[in-house]
Parts: structure tokens; C-alpha cells; sequence
């Protein structure tokens, strides 16, 4: 499973670029615009709830999901290309997270880099925070967590012009989160703020508005998640619908929790 879903990241990834992506004559808003949606999909997540249950605890899965890109679709279309191609971006990964006496957890989340025809990708994203339900026995798990992702993708083009596109995107989420564990079930939400810096740099004459063909924006907003964990035994399964800088994500996480 841990190599077969990064393929697939990388299988679907090329699929949504299927009928030949198509970068051409962009403007500063279209480069903050799709350097938002990049940075909101490869963002952290582990689909986990904020709770600390037990006094040591180690989690190993897989994490994928996709994000909505309606203006990476619109840019596409106003490329001359195939913009319902581009209409979604996926993201996958290998997870792990652990908690530690005195109610700290931490995760990490990692993509190695995998190319796959005209296209290259790759993240990793770390997240540390402190149940403080937990650690002052409060009747549900109340957290504060930071996380940091950092991604690099890159694309080749022939059409209309000969280019490859590389954007790389370091994101920072800070967040507040909540979650009650009933049974089998955990439901939790965070909320909280973030901040992408996004470097877009392009071989081919695709900005129409700098001739160095290298450009960096800053993109930030609100983060609003929700979602919730099943644990059957030592097999954990979870979803999770996400708001990020107003950019719609939707994961999926299954793992084993020991």
C-alpha cells in the first residue's frame, strides 16, 4: 500500500492533466489564484482527530483525498486547453502520528517525489500541538496545533507554447480543535489561519506580465475542518471536508493506531 498510492497520486494526477495542459499569457491574479489551490491541497492533513487517548500512542497510514481547482480551470480554458481536465487536484501520502505523556502529539505526512510522464511532485508536512482537554481533564479534547507543508510540482507543456511550470508552496496552518470520542467514533473540528508562500517559476514566455517568468504571492485565510475517526480495533478509518484560504478539500485517511 505505501508504494502503490503514491503511483496512484501520480496515475490520477497525470489523468487530470490528460488532454495536454495548456499554461499561456497569465496574469498576477491567475498565478495567486491556482497558487492558492495548489497550497491548499498539498497543506497537512492527517484526518485525525485532536485527542491524546492513553498515555502513549503511535498511528501509521495513508492519507489521499482531492481538492477542488475551479480556477486552475478556468486558467487552463483561457490557455486553449481542456479546462474540465483540471478541474481537481489530488494529494496522497504516507502518515504517521504519535502522543507523548503530558498530552503532545505530532504527525508527519510524506510524498517522495514521483514523476510520472510530463509530471513531478512531491510533499511533506510536519504538525505538532498539546490536547489541553486532555492534560486538564476536561470532558472533551480541546488542542492547539501548527503545521508546516512544503510541495514542489512541476509540469511540462508543448502546447501553445514549449514550457515546464514549476510552483513550489510552503504553507503554515495554525488551528484550535475540539473532538469527543462516543463509542467508536470520534467527530472533531479545528479552525484557525493560514499563510502560503508560492514560487511559480516557467521555462516557456507563459506570464504576461513579467519577463523574468518567475514570480512569488502570498495567499491567506481562514482554515475550517471537519470530520471524524472510526476505530475498530487496532484499523482507524477517517474522513475529512476542509475549508482552506475559501478552497474546498475533501480526505480520506486508513490506518492502524497502536
Amino acid at each position: 500500500m505505501k508504494k502503490l498510492l503514491p503511483f496512484a497520486l501520480s496515475l490520477l494526477t497525470a489523468q487530470a492533466f490528460a488532454g495536454g495542459p495548456q499554461f499561456q499569457n497569465l496574469s498576477k491574479s491567475d498565478v495567486e489564484k491556482i497558487s492558492k489551490e495548489f497550497s491548499a491541497n498539498f497543506s497537512h492533513t492527517g484526518v485525525s482527530a485532536p485527542e491524546t487517548d492513553g498515555l502513549w500512542g503511535v498511528e501509521v497510514g495513508v492519507v489521499a483525498g482531492k481538492t477542488a481547482s475551479p480556477d486552475l480551470k478556468d486558467v487552463v480554458d483561457a490557455s486553449s486547453g481542456n479546462g474540465s481536465d483540471a478541474s481537481s487536484l489530488y494529494h496522497a501520502g504516507a502518515m504517521a502520528r504519535v502522543h507523548i505523556p503530558g498530552e503532545i502529539f505530532a504527525e508527519i505526512n510524506l510524498l517522495p517525489e514521483q514523476t510520472l510522464s510530463d509530471i513531478s511532485v512531491k510533499n511533506t508536512s510536519y504538525e505538532i500541538g498539546w490536547n489541553a482537554g486532555g492534560f486538564f481533564n476536561l470532558p472533551i479534547d480541546v488542542a492547539i496545533a501548527a503545521n508546516m507543508a512544503n510541495s514542489a510540482f512541476s509540469i511540462k507543456q508543448t502546447s501553445p507554447v514549449t514550457s515546464t511550470t514549476s510552483i513550489d508552496s510552503s504553507t503554515r496552518i495554525y488551528w484550535i480543535g475540539l473532538s469527543k470520542t462516543l463509542f467508536i467514533f470520534t467527530p472533531y473540528v479545528k479552525f484557525g489561519s493560514v499563510t502560503a508562500d508560492t514560487d511559480l517559476a516557467a521555462t516557456g514566455n507563459i506570464l504576461g506580465y513579467n519577463a523574468s517568468e518567475k514570480d512569488s504571492v502570498t495567499n491567506s485565510g481562514g482554515y475550517l475542518a471537519f470530520g471524524g475517526n472510526v476505530t475498530l480495533g487496532f484499523l482507524k478509518l477517517g474522513a475529512e471536508f476542509s475549508k482552506i484560504m475559501g478552497v474546498s478539500r475533501t480526505s480520506g485517511k486508513i490506518s492502524f493506531d497502536f
